[in-house]
């Protein structure tokens, strides 16, 4: 129970004070709560001359555990039970803080379905229940000590049977708490596999559709949701009869205190008030540790949850200095660098140089690592040997953020949010104006279309820009680089998605755009990149050729080899 309370605490940030005024409050009302003895002893010690004096006494007593009862309730109420909530808020934020820094290679499938978990059913169960499983554990122990302080001063024995039950229950909570942790990876992985299954069903059902596939297909969502139920049956049952045994602990141990009340009175050892008072106590000491039941099932329910939030959130973080970026000139240098995912290498010891204001196509074979390179410029990811240095600055020396202010990127798999059109450009500059917008927009040959749309820039768009065409989210995505203004540029298939009849508007655009700044292009397209200054030719994550256009084509290599291949296929006709 202090595991899982300390654990909260260390999450609780700021609310720390509050949770903790919040555990104050709580013994303020087991204080309260035991002041009803007090008001039965006054009773019993008299029965023999009761006057409205004794009366009196005992209902203002009453009244006090009454007031103080609901007064220190509603105090923990306002200072803590909402704290919950504003408590993994924070952790929400603090989650997507992490996310920005971690390395994009962390992002993998798997470990989306887990943060997905984590960020909806985890932190949702956590901020709803966190709170009330302290209250309720601190206040059943509680109001237990309090009771056996006031039965130390009475007779020491009831106060050692008290603490014996109390010891007795919080092993058995102990052990529920170990076999729930005991059972967490499985119900874990049950858990982030269901949300795969059913994200991975949702994403491809149109390929199911289209391929008549969707009669049986749901086979491995419903195998996910039985290994789910499985999964949390097995948990159930192996805490179910601890549950019992706990409940039953405090159960014999109430009833010992009565036996032991009725033995001593029989025995001469206390009078009848006392015995009837110890009697009526026995209901009382536990009857909040009783209600704990609901707590040890709180207790086991969020140590799972605690787990499967350490688990996922653990992840790694690129910024190991908080030294902000500042650039004189905008040069970009490769140095001897190597890097690969898991044991996989995906670039072997490649040093390139673009100087400021020149432009630097990357060609090659899919899978070549063109991407890659692109993504270490960036810092996606880190390199794992080597340097990659911009104005002359290793970038590992400095924060992500402060690098990507001076890099505007168009990716080849355009992502647009659930917003207006208007706010997914304005993303590449959150105070620029809606002219600057509009004539960003103008730029990236995407106005028209936009003008043409009932809403014009003010179209909600789905997620992911599913309610727009390939090209049509592509220039969106340039006139949100546009916006941007960056000094460094980095285009990945940047013109992939776009037809024929508006890649030479689009290219002019981009043209306009990269004047005398420093740009970086992958294409597959080579009329796009006969025009830069200098073209790099990746195979197996090494650079084969290096040169300008006239330069390749000069070479025997494999620039010139795409070159023939694109001025046959130039020549093709349709056969009768």
């Amino acid at each position: 129970m202090l595991t899982m309370i300390r654990r909260i605490l260390k999450l609780s940030g700021k609310h720390r004070s509050k949770i903790i005024l919040g555990i104050f409050l709580n013994f303020m009302k087991s204080i309260s709560m035991a002041m009803m003895l007090f008001a039965i002893y006054v009773v019993v010690e008299n029965l023999d001359s009761l006057t409205p004096q004794v009366i009196w006494s005992a209902l203002g007593i009453l009244i006090a555990s009454v007031a103080g009862r609901f007064l220190f309730q509603w105090l923990m109420d306002i200072s803590m039970s909402a704290k919950g909530f504003d408590m993994f808020r924070d952790y929400r934020l603090t989650i997507g803080e992490r996310m920005r820094k971690a390395p994009m290679g962390y992002f993998s499938e798997q470990r989306l379905g887990s943060i997905q978990t984590v960020l909806t059913s985890t932190v949702t169960e956590l901020e709803q229940y966190s709170m009330l499983a302290i209250t309720d554990l601190t206040g059943g122990v509680l109001m237990t000590l309090v009771m056996m302080v006031f039965f130390l001063f009475y007779h020491p024995v009831f106060a050692l049977i008290t603490l014996a039950g109390l010891l007795a229950g919080m092993g058995v909570l102990h052990i529920i708490q170990k076999e729930a942790i005991k059972h967490t990876p499985k119900v874990l992985a049950a858990q982030e596999n269901m949300t795969i299954q059913a994200l991975e069903y949702i994403r491809g059902i149109s390929v199911l559709r289209a391929f008549s596939q969707t009669e049986g297909s749901e086979e491995a969502v419903y195998q996910s949701f039985d290994r789910k139920r499985q999964a949390d049956l097995e948990q159930e049952y192996a805490s179910l009869p601890l549950l019992k045994i706990y409940a039953a602990v405090y159960k014999i141990t109430g009833c010992v205190l009565m036996f032991t009340a009725v033995a001593f009175f029989l025995a001469g050892s206390i009078s009848l008030p006392y015995c009837l008072m110890f009697i009526i106590s026995a209901f009382l000491v536990y009857s909040e540790m009783e209600q704990m039941g609901d707590g040890a099932f709180l207790a086991r329910k969020i140590t799972t949850e605690l787990n499967r939030l350490e688990a996922v959130t653990d992840m790694p973080k690129m910024d190991t200095s908080s030294q902000e970026l500042k650039l004189k000139s905008f040069d970009i240098e490769l140095r001897d660098v190597s890097f690969g995912y898991d044991k996989r290498k995906v670039i072997d010891h490649v040093s390139i140089q673009v100087p400021q204001g020149t432009t630097c196509a990357i060609v090659g074979p899919s899978g070549s690592g063109k991407t890659t390179l692109c993504n270490l410029i960036a810092r996606f990811w880190d390199v794992q040997e080597g340097k990659v240095l911009v104005g002359g600055c290793d970038v590992k020396e400095y924060t992500a953020d402060s690098l990507m202010k001076y890099i505007s990127m168009v990716f080849q798999n355009v992502y647009l949010f659930h917003d207006t059109i208007e706010n997914n450009i304005r993303f590449g500059n959150p105070d620029a104006s809606r002219e600057q917008v509009i004539e960003a927009a103008k730029k990236a040959r995407c106005h028209e279309f936009i003008a043409s749309l009932p809403n014009g820039y003010q179209t909600m768009v789905g997620e992911g820009g599913s309610t727009l065409s390939g090209g049509e989210k592509q220039r969106i995505s340039i006139a949100r680089a546009i916006l941007k203004n960056a000094p460094i540029i980095i285009l990945d298939e940047a013109t992939s998605s776009v037809d024929p009849e508006n890649e030479h508007e689009l290219l002019a655009a981009i043209h306009e755009l990269t004047k005398g700044k420093t740009l970086i292009s992958i294409a597959h397209r080579l009329t796009t990149v006969r025009g830069a200054d200098q073209i790099l030719v990746v195979n197996q994550g090494r650079i084969l050729q290096k040169g300008t256009h006239a330069e390749l084509i000069a070479e025997d290599g494999i620039y010139r080899r795409f070159w023939k291949q694109r001025e046959k296929a130039i020549g093709w006709k349709l056969g009768a």
